[in-house]
């Protein structure tokens, strides 16, 4: 029977095979190789409406007004990209890689189209007291709320994803008043370097009805805490919340709201993840949520102070006081640098025995290497009792991960006697290490790969 050319697959069973390239790569040029290889392949492709939704861009030119040309033959790209996509809604993703300035023309081309869904835009510059070109994009959306008897230019956007690591902003150049914009969002992420005004003037005119999924990373001031049990009373739907602001062991602790009945109840919250600080388990404190299943602890500031503290368990008393207010079953635990005892870190890992995920980092200080915690764990008498649901364990230390997943003989050996399993993964890099360092083992691994690829070209 003679092989079945590609081409003889039904047009629906082609377009399905090329689904699974990585079309968005290069900024979509992956897609329009597909389709210079043969009309047949042109054909498919631009029958499908599918392939032609999403756009991602990297931007290394400066975008340029009129006189110039840059900026309007960019507008045609965008017109003739969607064009394709027929009746579906659309993603655009803009990366710039030089400073951009404002541009009128581009930012009215984006705001007249309502059928945008995700919309994400990036500034891979460092430095950047703030980020004109968004905030001239975000003004063009505001006046256009005003001149069409007040219509959101994007009814239709679900998500919107905001990327300046670089960018620094001052009162009164950060806002996002998304309920006149964006009313029906349901996720948003954005990630800049700092804000030094009031985070509540960033969202001072903002839906959170229907908001499910919400993202900050940055350095806040002093308002976390407010900030974050006002987040909850009025994002009802949340399902996921990250807030990672940058503070530390030393951010002066804000008193609690006076205005907002304590403990703040939420039913959707399934994953949480925060920087660790006295604000952050205060929060912890001071909420209920039933539904969570996911948390994730970060410490930001890590110690140079060769000190270590009095004995203390502050992270173990928090999360133990969430899981006793929610009632909930946290079954993923990820702690990063936190706690910075090993008594502390020893008590939350183990006292929650619904974690089917347990995955932690070295410690922030020196005070205390792995081997203590994973003494600790071997000493203990009932630690394996502790977590009996205990799928998978990871430790990262460095850049390498240590990990054993149920079913290996590994996760055996770290049930029985976790130091022992330390060891041996430390006895194992050491002697990879020890390998890379010997000419002769790296000629015999390389001798070995040849002998695998020329078995596979047999």
């Amino acid at each position: 029977m003679a092989p079945t050319h590609i081409n003889d697959f039904p047009p629906e069973i082609l377009a399905h095979t090329f689904s699974f390239s990585d079309c968005q790569k290069d900024n979509c040029k992956r897609l329009l190789q597909l389709a210079s290889v043969c009309r047949h392949w042109h054909d498919v492709l631009f029958a499908y409406p599918g392939f032609w939704t999403t756009l991602e861009c990297s931007i290394s030119t400066k975008l340029k007004n009129e006189p110039h040309l840059i900026v309007p033959q960019f507008i045609a790209h965008l017109e003739r990209w969607f064009s394709r996509a027929g009746d579906l809604p659309w993603t655009l993703a803009l990366s710039f890689n030089v400073a951009p300035r404002k541009t009128p023309l581009l930012n009215d081309h984006l705001v007249r189209i309502p059928r945008w869904k995700n919309l994400m835009f990036a500034l891979n510059i460092e430095g950047a007291s703030n980020w004109i070109w968004l905030e001239g994009l975000i003004a063009s959306a505001k006046e256009s709320f005003a001149t069409n008897n007040e219509c959101p230019c994007w009814p239709k956007l679900e998500t919107l994803e905001i990327y300046a690591p670089g960018a620094r902003y001052g009162p009164d150049r950060f806002a996002l008043p998304l309920r006149s914009i964006a009313p029906n969002l349901r996720q948003l992420k954005i990630t800049i370097n700092g804000l030094t005004a009031s985070i509540f003037t960033v969202f001072e005119d903002f839906s959170w009805a229907n908001l499910t999924v919400f993202e900050f990373a940055g350095a806040l001031g002093s308002e976390t805490l407010r900030f974050y049990l006002h987040l909850l009373t009025q994002a009802q739907n949340l399902e996921s919340m990250k807030v990672l602001d940058q503070q530390h062991d030393f951010t002066p602790v804000s008193p609690l709201p006076f205005h907002i009945r304590l403990p703040v109840v939420h039913h959707k919250l399934q994953h949480l993840s925060l920087h660790e600080s006295p604000n952050a388990l205060t929060f912890l404190r001071n909420v209920c949520l039933p539904s969570l299943h996911s948390f994730d602890l970060a410490r930001f500031y890590l110690p140079d102070s060769i000190t270590p503290p009095p004995p203390s368990t502050p992270v173990t008393d928090a999360v133990k006081a969430l899981v006793l207010m929610s009632r909930c079953k946290i079954r993923t635990l990820r702690l990063r640098w936190t706690p910075l005892l090993v008594q502390d870190l020893f008590n939350v890992v183990t006292c929650h025995p619904t974690v089917e995920v347990l995955e932690l980092d070295e410690p922030a200080c020196a005070w205390s290497g792995p081997e203590v915690f994973f003494n600790a764990l071997e000493t203990a008498e009932n630690w394996r009792d502790d977590l009996p649901k205990l799928t998978r364990f990871t430790y990262i230390r460095g850049f390498r991960t240590h990990s054993a997943q149920v079913g290996e003989e590994g996760f055996d050996l770290l049930r029985r006697a976790p130091l022992r399993w330390w060891k041996s993964r430390v006895e194992m890099q050491k002697e990879f290490q020890d390998e890379l360092q010997d000419p002769d083992a790296l000629q015999s691994l390389a001798n070995m790969a040849l002998e695998d690829e020329s078995e596979d070209d047999d």
